[in-house]
């Protein structure tokens, strides 16, 4: 250990350091929360945590290194620091020995500093930690991970959310693509759909020149006749999709992101376990990025790789300040890790919308805000009523996105009233276009208030100076504590804050919203332990024992199982099954056979001695049993109908109804395929849904629709209220409420039941009919996953466009694309054409996406 290391360390136990600190903390804290009591640090104690400041920068120390920012952010947020000389060049000095170029300028850069130490390290850092994009410069961690992936086959590693893990990931792909000549074919894996869009316009940003991306499983002629590679941005499902064809170009790397989706313990974990298999089966170079994962380490051990070729960082650009408001018990409190949590007392008002406004914008000061609630239904009700208490914004762009709102969903939306007064909410059952608008007026400063669900752990890039956090829980389950401190991390943007402020509020007075001390525990405790993923923990509540309780038809060793455990349960089984058919190594078949012996291994021989699906089929419909996959076989198959009408998609529901026992097997769990209390029955929503989605109507129209079915058939809708609870009312249409209700529960299921679900169930029907020598005419999975039929929408798709922009080029420009005659496929596209022919008058909204798909100047 060196001078300098041995002196952080010392400083790092110096009691002086940590009252300074906390003198910091509770000053800013009792600014923040005008309060009359603020003692600042004298004159001498500001130089001396400055010098404790560049002394901590100088170490290798993870923790020296955050403290020594910390000191900096806390002073940054007192204007008197703020402008001070001294600060500007200690500030500089420290920020740049962590190398922490993107805060720089936040301070006032480092030029007008005239300090020969701070100038040499910029100049051996600008150079020695450039991306290889040319554009940016690596702080030290993200140097040190990068370096690191040159280094693997397979890696994994894991950061604060705020880290850049994203920027460190396309660095090294575009270091991959530079070393290796674009070469190889790459894959991107998010965890949802809704952010596939976003990603592909970043990459096609950056690598368009040299390779095509493609973020459907079908890989276009368009693209293919170019000669370039790919770089795929996929889903699990669409991965396995993928995979299923086999003339499909051959992945070399693939890129995790939000790798710790397979450490939760819901009904899809299994479905990218099996996905990231497939692809550790051929021989797939893995690369896993998450957030906040001490061991990050496990994801390699899943899948046999070696867990060595990773690492965990808690090293973070920016400072988080962990607050406490209670507003029941009217007190606010103070957690900091240098002495007694500070408390003082508060009122921000008698009811939860006086509550709201006055805490919000009080705390916000003239930053954004994200503020998160566990319900869609929650969401919307908190953001409508805070917008009601604020005057409302005069902004062009908000004028625009409400005018495409009004015409693409429904003038009665509530997300209008909100957008007026420069709020919005946010989840993922919004529109794409709708929340792609939104996210982009939020990062751009538009709208300053975001109310929010969950669907920010899925990766959505929205970071803000302000984190609200409502509730302890993620829908109506616990937090954890990963995706507490995802949620949180967000706190603080980088390049425009050095800090961000976290605030944990108690403003309903119910269970699960911070009304006890266990759930204040997730602020507290900012370590998160080490994790691993169900199928390798030791205590995993009987796994193994009930997965082969399900093999066998046996009962489960636990009666009080969840329908969505259950669900978990029959996938691994499903895919466990698989697995020993294709044979190889395999965790989850290791650990079966461990643990049952052998009765695991005659279990196996037993089910596979009765098994007629292939492989190849049951890869692909790893959520549906595999032994009703072979009841179904086994019988002579109805023919999928003709018609693509409404009776034509009722006939195929009631056919899978019927095939599939969806009465028995679609009925449990959170959202359920056939809700009890309305049974066969609400089939006829889910035809009226899918003959209009796959007829290539648009959403207000299949919006219009559904209204008028509820009302002529007198159907009850759902509404969530945190004062009157939850209630079933029969619909009507001239209710905001109802229609609203109406509307958030058919883009879900547009979502999750027409375009997941149901379209998995059908083709694995038509995958089933093919066994038996019928090839369908139809291919109706196409169909729901483009919500068309027509093959030059889906074609266009295909090309990278989404359904609603497609749509208009077929109608309106379709002479821009050449096909061939035999398999109707696009084979050229004349981007130039179409530039001089849209009007941008006439379709303005249009013209926009286009302009931003096709990098329009």
């Amino acid at each position: 250990m060196n001078f300098i290391e041995e002196l952080a360390q010392e400083a790092l136990k110096d009691g002086y350091l940590q009252q300074l600190i906390y003198k910091l903390e509770t000053s800013n804290f009792l600014k923040l929360f005008d309060s009359n009591d603020i003692k600042r640090v004298t004159d001498k104690e500001f130089l001396d945590v400055l010098r404790f400041a560049d002394i901590l920068s100088r170490s290798d120390s993870q923790e020296a290194r955050n403290i020594s920012l910390k000191i900096i952010g806390l002073l940054y947020e007192d204007e008197i620091f703020r402008n001070d000389k001294s600060f500007k060049l200690f500030a500089a000095s420290v920020l740049m020995k962590l190398g922490n170029f993107p805060s720089l300028n936040i301070i006032g850069g480092v030029e007008q500093i005239d300090d020969e130490e701070v100038v040499r390290e910029k100049i051996v850092k600008e150079v020695m930690q450039e991306a290889p994009n040319g554009h940016k410069i690596f702080t030290d961690a993200q140097y040190q991970i990068f370096e690191k992936l040159k280094d693997s086959n397979n890696y994994s590693f894991s950061g604060p959310t705020s880290f850049g893990k994203s920027f460190v990931m396309e660095s090294f792909i575009e270091h991959i693509i530079k070393t290796r000549n674009s070469s190889d074919n790459i894959a991107i894996l998010v965890p949802t759909r809704a952010l596939i869009n976003q990603v592909v316009l970043d990459l096609k940003d950056k690598f368009s020149d040299r390779y095509e991306v493609v973020s459907h499983p079908k890989v276009p002629l368009l693209h293919k006749i170019t000669e370039k590679k790919f770089i795929f941005v996929f889903t699990a499902e669409r991965l396995v999709s993928y995979y299923a064809d086999s003339d499909n170009p051959a992945i070399n790397y693939l890129f995790v992101d939000e790798a710790h989706k397979l450490l939760s313990d819901d009904s899809r974990t299994p479905l990218l376990y099996h996905t990231l298999y497939q692809a550790a089966r051929k021989g797939v170079n893995l690369y896993f990025a998450s957030p906040n994962i001490p061991n990050s380490g496990v994801f390699l051990d899943l899948f046999n790789r070696n867990s060595e070729d990773s690492l965990a960082t808690n090293e973070s650009p920016v400072i988080q300040n962990r607050y406490f408001i209670d507003c029941i018990e009217q007190k606010c409190r103070m957690l900091t890790d240098y002495g007694e949590d500070r408390e003082i007392a508060k009122s921000f008002g008698e009811n939860t919308d006086e509550r709201m406004r006055n805490m919000i914008l009080q705390l916000s000061g003239a930053s954004q805000s994200i503020i998160y609630c566990n319900t869609v239904n929650y969401t919307i009700e908190l953001a409508r009523g805070f917008s009601t208490t604020i005057d409302n914004v005069n902004s062009v762009r908000i004028n625009q996105l409400i005018d495409l709102i009004k015409e693409s969903v429904h003038e009665q939306y509530f997300l209008i009233d909100c957008l007026k007064k420069g709020v919005a909410f946010h989840y993922g059952g919004i529109p794409q276009r709708i929340r792609e608008r939104i996210e982009k007026l939020f990062r751009d400063g538009e709208i300053k208030f975001l109310f929010c669900t969950s669907t920010l752990l899925e990766g959505v890039n929205l970071p803000a100076k302000n984190i609200f956090i409502l509730s302890s829980k993620k829908g109506l389950s616990r937090m954890s504590a990963v995706d507490f401190w995802n949620l949180a991390g967000r706190a603080g943007r980088l390049t425009k804050d050095l800090g961000g402020n976290i605030f944990c509020c108690r403003v309903l007075n119910k269970k699960g919203y911070w009304g006890s001390d266990n759930e204040l525990k997730l602020l507290e405790n900012k370590n998160i332990e080490r994790l691993e993923p169900m199928i390798m923990q030791k205590n995993n509540r009987n796994l193994y024992k009930n997965i082969d309780n399900r093999l066998n038809n046996r009962s489960y060793e636990n009666s009080n199982l969840s329908d969505d455990k259950k669900k978990s349960i029959e996938a691994y089984g499903n895919i466990l099954f698989y697995q020993s058919i294709v044979g190889g190594e395999s965790v989850l078949l290791s650990k079966f056979l461990d643990k049952n012996r052998d009765a695991g291994r005659e279990t196996l021989r037993k089910v596979s001695a009765n098994n007629k699906v292939s492989a190849s089929i049951l890869a692909q419909s790893p959520n549906i049993k595999f032994d009703i996959q072979n009841e179904v076989l086994n019988q002579n198959l109805k023919k999928l109908p003709k018609d693509v009408d409404y009776d034509g998609c009722l006939e195929i529901l009631n056919m899978l109804m019927e095939y599939y026992h969806w009465e028995s097997e679609e009925s449990g769990g959170k959202k359920p395929l056939i809700p009890l209390t309305s049974g066969k029955n609400i089939l006829r929503y889910y035809a009226l849904l899918m003959s209009e989605w796959i007829n290539s109507k648009p959403l207000n129209l299949i919006i219009s629709k559904a209204l008028k079915y509820h009302e002529d058939n007198f159907i009850s809708v759902q509404t969530d209220s945190i004062i009157g609870g939850r209630r079933f009312e029969v619909f009507n249409s001239g209710n905001r409420g109802h229609i609203n209700a109406v509307i958030n529960q058919l883009m879900g299921d547009l979502e999750n039941n027409i375009r997941f679900k149901i379209k998995g169930y059908v083709r694995n029907y038509m995958l089933l009919l093919e066994e038996q020598g019928v090839v369908s005419e139809d291919n109706w999975a196409d169909y729901l996953e483009y919500g068309s039929t027509n093959k030059l929408v889906i074609e266009i798709q295909n090309a990278g466009f989404p359904r609603n922009l497609a749509t208009f080029l077929k109608e309106h420009h379709a002479d821009c694309f050449t096909m061939t005659m035999e398999d109707n496929e696009i084979v050229s596209f004349d981007d130039e054409k179409l530039r001089n022919e849209v009007d941008s008058i006439s379709f303005p909204e249009e013209y926009e996406e286009l302009s931003e798909i096709l990098a329009w100047e």
